[in-house]
């Protein structure tokens, strides 16, 4: 049983380094261990730093403001159990399968295994580029037009639940703070709302209330506005304030006194998921330069290494769909436009003239087959006259001999 829903995102890059890196200490503890934060990822091109530079190049070159569609496919743990290595892949593959019956464009799919509720959920970051169309994405973009029934059928073919009376789910955090402005203060406050309900500390009000306070966050309950989240404001120094039901969801009483049980339960089991580590650090081996998904640390880079990847992209042939096995140009903070284009339209260039091919191929098959048509017709056109021709002679002779017969006897 899985809900999925849907949202677009003007930054591809931040919205792949927050499901592979996370925020905050996470951030921080990830990418010194040069871990990653997913339990399983598959990517459709050869790495997360690509499918990225994918994104921003067609975005730039088309003029797009949404650079990716991200999807969330959370899955009910009375159906899969996040501790059970097998169902975390089962989860997976779920997640590739609906991607690629969504669109006919790169994706990559992100499974987690760190909710706050102790939920399999996937991240489905797919590129707003259609490769059969050349056109933005215009399947799936709604959980009403197309995304719910997709994701149903999919869960019926492969022996899932389904919802029996389906409603729209409720954006979660990590889908709801792309939302919101990149670094702004709803997200910040976002975010460190989460990095406190994901602590196992957090097994009640009063213990998420000092895990808060140690991000510099605080919470207040009122009739009126239920729960507040507020912090001190990084443009003005003063304390600005959200309402829960602003931010996100799961950050209302109903929701975190769920995450507060799972952390009961957790620490009452004492038990510590190593699989689920030893999968993330078997993810990690092949993440192929996430640390590079870090716009600071992009920046830093030398103008000798800038240049040297702008030469090498050039003098690659990008694949017949436009996507080049290397994309080292695209790691430059700064897009160039007119590259881009150029790329794109040789590879549209390459794209039509193939098809051209294909078309002056088909048409000779279709006249080959015509012709042999015609001919085949022809004789059994021929075949049916001779037929009828002997026909009309075996009829004519016996009457004209009759009548001589009876000429002769009168």
């Amino acid at each position: 049983m899985s809900t999925v829903n849907v949202q677009p995102t003007t930054s591809a890059r931040a919205a792949v380094t927050y499901a592979l890196l996370g925020t905050g200490a996470r951030r921080a503890e990830h990418t010194k261990d040069a871990t990653t934060r997913a339990a399983r990822f598959t990517c459709s091109m050869e790495s997360p730093e690509a499918i990225v530079a994918r994104a921003e190049q067609v975005s730039a070159a088309f003029g797009r403001r949404n650079e990716m569609y991200t999807y969330t496919q959370n899955f009910s743990p009375e159906e899969f159990d996040v501790k059970n290595p097998e169902h975390v892949q089962r989860v997976h593959d779920l997640g590739v399968k609906l991607a690629k019956r969504m669109n006919s464009a790169d994706f990559l799919v992100v499974t987690h295994t760190d909710s706050a509720g102790g939920h399999l959920h996937n991240h489905i970051y797919v590129v707003n580029h259609d490769n059969l169309t050349g056109k933005s994405l215009s399947r799936c973009r709604s959980w009403s037009r197309g995304l719910r029934q997709v994701n149903d059928e999919l869960m019926r073919d492969e022996g899932c639940q389904v919802l029996p009376d389906p409603q729209q789910p409720k954006p979660d955090w990590d889908l709801r703070r792309g939302g919101f402005k990149e670094g702004g203060f709803e997200q910040i406050l976002g975010d460190k709302v989460m990095e406190a309900l994901l602590d196992p500390r957090s097994v009640d009000r009063e213990a998420f209330e000092q895990v808060l306070a140690e991000h510099e966050v605080r919470l207040r309950v009122t009739d009126r506005d239920g729960w507040t989240y507020s912090m001190r404001r990084a443009d003005n120094g003063k304390w600005g304030r959200r309402k829960a039901s602003s931010l996100c969801d799961e950050f209302q009483s109903s929701k975190v006194e769920e995450v507060f049980d799972f952390h009961k339960q957790n620490n009452q089991k004492g038990e510590h998921d190593e699989r689920v580590r030893q999968a993330q650090a078997g993810a990690a081996a092949d993440l192929g330069h996430v640390a590079s998904l870090d716009v600071a640390a992009r920046r830093n880079r030398t103008t000798d290494e800038r240049t040297n990847e702008s030469r090498e992209r050039r003098e690659r042939v990008p694949s017949r769909d436009g996507r080049g096995a290397e994309r080292g140009a695209e790691e430059s903070p700064h897009v160039d436009l007119a590259a881009a284009r150029a790329e794109l339209a040789d590879a549209a260039r390459r794209r039509d003239q193939e098809q051209a091919l294909r078309d002056r191929e088909d048409a000779e098959r279709r006249r080959e087959a015509t012709e042999r048509e015609r001919a085949r017709e022809a004789e059994r056109r021929k075949r049916s006259e001779a037929i009828r021709s002997r026909l009309v002679l075996d009829d004519e002779e016996p009457s004209v001999a009759a009548h001589d017969d009876d000429y002769g006897l009168g």
